[in-house]
């Protein structure tokens, strides 16, 4: 854990700033928030961890709801995030990405069938228009750069080993529009039995592209625009 500080100590003026960021959107969000969990009290989601990003996911995304954007998914699960943009957006155009090859670690059952969290992510976003694609996420990024490509908002919130968000922050940052925004989901986070923590694959690649980019948020959640 002592790199994880070390990492803080060295974006410490972009930790603090969010900080404060964070809790004026807590604020400034606090009814669209209140009125999203109501609309989902109908659908079928067995966990709502998208919640705890709810005020600053929404800080980014765009201020005018009828916006045309190009929005991609990296790690959907049940689709909560993903029904929150295409609830909101209705002229996004949205692209959904995951492997769905996981039981759903809620589940009582440890026989459940594997494509359980797929089917509910297929009821729960069957009213929407988008596109869906069931694959590796390099594989599929890169596919994705060959036909040219591109997104306003990328939301990574896939693999959190160090060296697979270190391959997926590399190649969003390929299809990223110049003035476009990529959202890392819990960066900071510490699990012991992960060989490579996120946040070590986060700090190379933000080494990497140090010319290239601008922090904009930084604290659980890191958040970085294409210059």
């Amino acid at each position: 854990m002592l790199d994880m500080l070390l990492l803080k100590l060295k974006y410490l003026l972009y930790y603090y700033k969010s900080k404060s960021l964070k809790k004026k959107c807590k604020v400034k969000y606090s009814k669209e928030k209140i009125d999203f969990i109501d609309k989902i009290s109908n659908q079928n989601f067995s966990n709502k961890w998208f919640l705890n990003n709810f005020e600053i996911f929404n800080y980014f995304l765009p201020e005018n709801k009828n916006e045309k954007f190009n929005y991609l998914e990296i790690g959907c699960f049940e689709g909560l995030s993903s029904f929150y943009v295409l609830s909101q957006f209705k002229f996004v155009n949205a692209y959904f990405l995951d492997i769905w090859d996981e039981p759903n670690k809620n589940s009582k059952s440890l026989t459940d069938d594997f494509n359980k969290v797929e089917k509910l992510f297929d009821e729960n976003l069957s009213k929407f228009n988008f596109t869906k694609i069931k694959d590796d996420s390099v594989i599929s990024m890169r596919k994705l750069l060959r036909k040219n490509m591109n997104f306003d908002f990328i939301y990574v919130d896939g693999s959190h080993n160090g060296e697979d968000i270190l391959s997926d922050a590399i190649e969003a940052f390929k299809i990223l529009k110049k003035g476009g925004l990529i959202f890392f989901d819990d960066f900071l986070q510490y699990e012991l039995n992960r060989k490579i923590q996120s946040y070590v694959g986060i700090e190379k690649f933000l080494e990497l592209y140090s010319n290239d980019l601008q922090i904009v948020f930084f604290q659980n959640n890191l958040v970085v625009k294409k210059i």
